[in-house]
């Protein structure tokens, strides 16, 4: 973005890749546009339309992998399970959601880090061990699922973070502006919160703030409309 309608103009702020501007006018093939608390003047070859009109959807993920499904879904937690060979990497469709998300709570002065995603059986198995060693079992399943049934393991969970890391992983993260505006937005993107305040009783883990299930953003929305957990709103109860 530069001061003036040519190159030879000031640099005022380079702009990332993807981020909106809300055109004022034209002057021959620049614009002068605004993008946050910028305003200057952007060359037509770095610009492209965007159609506000229809919200881009996120669709659901595929139905490929081995496990339990009621409705359709995909259902991972205490009681159903995932194979141990089941190695899929991150989902395709989750991390474009989980990359749109990223990018549109940054053009609001968000910044959102997805620093978990994609968790093997081995390495869950790993980490439970460790938490069982140190808290026992007993603890240790209140925040930690056991081997084969993580939903990390889907490749369709993500753990953000906001800019203070000091939050990261904890029920604090909640209460930060990043954590505030991720349980209001993330169902746009497809993601739920997974295990909600309040909920223990149902899911079987505390709170986690941080840990998001992508779900496509149709079902996302109305899970996210219910105010339920992915169990109530499937109408699943503990074995």
């Amino acid at each position: 973005m530069r001061s003036g309608a040519s190159v030879s103009t000031r640099i005022l702020t380079v702009l990332p890749k993807g981020t909106i501007v809300s055109y004022i006018n034209k002057t021959g093939t620049w614009y002068k546009v605004k993008a946050g608390k910028h305003t200057g003047f952007v060359s037509s070859a770095y610009l492209k339309k965007f159609s506000s009109g229809k919200p881009v959807s996120f669709p659901a993920p595929s139905k490929k992998t081995p496990g339990t499904y009621v409705n359709g879904v995909l259902l991972v937690n205490k009681d159903y399970g995932i194979p141990s060979s089941y190695n899929p990497g991150v989902s395709a469709r989750a991390q474009k959601g989980a990359d749109a998300l990223v990018a549109a709570a940054k053009r609001q002065g968000i910044s959102l880090t997805p620093f978990s995603a994609f968790r093997s059986y081995s390495r869950q198995a790993a980490l439970y061990t460790n938490y069982a060693s140190q808290y026992g079992e007993m603890e240790a399943d209140k925040f930690s699922a056991r081997p084969g049934h993580s939903e990390h393991q889907t490749g369709l969970a993500f753990d953000f973070g906001g800019s203070d890391q000091s939050h990261w992983l904890k029920e604090s993260f909640g209460k930060t502006k990043e954590g505030k505006w991720l349980a209001a937005n993330a169902h746009k993107y497809g993601f739920v919160l997974r295990y909600p305040k309040g909920k223990e009783g149902v899911t079987g883990y505390q709170y986690e703030p941080w840990h998001y299930r992508y779900l496509g953003s149709e079902l996302a929305a109305k899970v996210k409309a219910s105010g339920k957990t992915l169990e109530e709103f499937l109408r699943v109860k503990a074995k």
